[in-house]
């Protein structure tokens, strides 16, 4: 039998590059996923850091948010459950309609100005009349069918959505005009669609070069920019979307979110599920009482996926998609109900009557508590008994944040996480070395690592040697 070599002559095996959280199985999964995360981003790519925190614009209204619309990238507006519409004036919430909004049904926006002037925020809800705000107040958007829901712009023209299964279509650059026509390319009009399970149309999206049209169980793009060319081709048969709020354009792409999980479009082909599959255990997840509630949005860069997952009113799980980076992480404390971006930065509408500005180092003046569960490490045959010598984090750690490291010589389960090392910072502390007790997990098939933390951390690098015994 060979020889052990000497633990002096082995070296340490290091990782410094952290790939967010892939819940596929964890005894196949590279150590640089996480198996279980919570409140981290990758914004520091390839080190882990604490999520961005929010501040609260003003004060919860009502006790739920409606929607979110951003006027000409300068202005934030909402419409809240107590039927009041209001924009954001930098310190305090104007109200632009005092009362006589439905209560529950939700808005989209869009931004127009054809022959307005100016560019006017468009609003609807299918329930109450189209709106516009040009500026300065909130009127009606006359001409506009009765119901239209769905609100979006492309090519100089607006499209929504009547019945549930009729898109309608403004003249070209006249958004008052959706029903005299003129024998030309400019008219407006309408296309029904209708399949045969039938279900109706529960969002559009405006696209690069098309609309995408959802249903619940199937996806259309609808091409064409004039009455004479335009042409309905389906996408799937047995892909479809949520609601109006679960798709978001992102670098030309639309991201959406549908029964079966996270789907990225880009048009002229199969909507796929690829590039979300280390995440499609939350999808599966879903609680379905509540999944109606969940919503997509994006800052420019990320794409941000609200799901209900425990909680049956609301979303309680963020899955934000590092596009740049190809990574996935997880974040929680935060009911989203809509997202809306002006310029770089995300704002959210909760569940609470609140819109959320993100940005900053605590939510709104609490601490983040953030979490990372590692892989079962093992030899390199899982009969084999393995044996930590050391181990240590490298990190930067902000004054009064604290780190907790926990060890388990289980591969799975929360029973037996033994508290290993403590570090609380009284100023900061950067690339502090914190070296990580291993005795708790000697002779153990499985190792994993937990790190606790609350406040701003950034993690570099974990390592560790080891030594390999023979089989048992």
């Amino acid at each position: 039998m060979n020889q052990w070599p000497p633990i002096k002559s082995r070296p340490p095996i290091v990782q410094r590059v952290f790939k967010g959280i892939n819940k596929l199985d964890p005894f196949s999964i590279s150590p640089e996923y996480a198996t279980d995360s919570k409140n981290i981003t990758s914004s520091k790519y390839p080190a882990m850091t604490t999520r961005p925190g929010y501040t609260v614009l003003g004060a919860a209204i009502g006790t739920k948010v409606l929607g979110i619309g951003i006027w000409k990238d300068q202005e934030v507006h909402a419409v809240f459950n107590d039927g009041t519409w209001r924009k954001w004036t930098g310190s305090a919430w104007a109200t632009l309609i005092s009362s006589g909004l439905d209560t529950s049904a939700e808005w989209s926006f869009c931004n127009f100005k054809g022959n307005l002037g100016d560019f006017n925020l468009i609003a609807t809800n299918g329930v109450n009349p189209a709106k516009r705000y040009d500026g300065t107040n909130v009127v009606d958007l006359s001409g506009a069918p009765a119901g239209i829901n769905y609100i979006d712009e492309h090519d100089n023209r607006l499209y929504g959505v009547v019945n549930g299964v009729q898109v309608s279509y403004s003249e070209l650059n006249v958004p008052s005009n959706w029903t005299t026509i003129a024998q030309n390319d400019s008219d407006p009009g309408s296309i029904k669609k209708e399949i045969n399970t039938g279900k109706k149309i529960v969002g559009l999206k405006a696209g690069a070069g098309h609309v995408t049209v959802f249903f619940p169980t199937s996806t259309h793009e609808l091409y064409g920019t004039s009455p004479s060319d335009f042409a309905f081709v389906q996408a799937a048969s047995d892909i479809g979307m949520l609601n109006n709020k679960c798709a978001v354009n992102n670098e030309d792409l639309v991201y959406f979110f549908g029964d079966k999980g996270n789907y990225q479009y880009g048009g002229g082909s199969r909507p796929s599920k690829n590039y979300s599959a280390v995440v499609q255990w939350y999808a599966d997840q879903v609680n379905q009482s509540a999944k109606s509630t969940s919503c997509i949005g994006t800052d420019g860069k990320n794409v941000y996926i609200a799901l209900p997952i425990n909680s049956g009113t609301a979303p309680d799980t963020i899955l934000e998609y590092d596009t740049t980076n190809k990574v996935w992480n997880v974040w929680n404390d935060i009911q989203a109900v809509c997202f809306a971006k002006m310029g770089n930065k995300l704002y959210i509408g909760d569940a609470l009557g609140r819109v959320l500005q993100v940005g900053g180092t605590t939510d709104n003046g609490q601490p983040i508590v953030c979490r990372r569960v590692s892989i079962p490490y093992s030899a390199a045959s899982m009969q084999q008994i393995v044996q930590w010598i050391r181990a240590s984090i490298s990190s930067n750690i902000a004054t009064g944040s604290s780190v907790n490291i926990y060890l388990s010589g289980q591969p799975e389960g929360d029973s037996d996480w033994v508290l290993a090392s403590t570090v609380t910072a009284t100023n900061n502390l950067n690339s502090v070395t914190i070296q990580i007790p291993t005795t708790y997990v000697a002779n153990a098939h499985f190792i994993r690592v937990k790190l606790e933390w609350t406040g701003q951390v950034d993690v570099r690098e974990f390592s560790y040697l080891d030594h390999q015994k023979p089989w048992r």
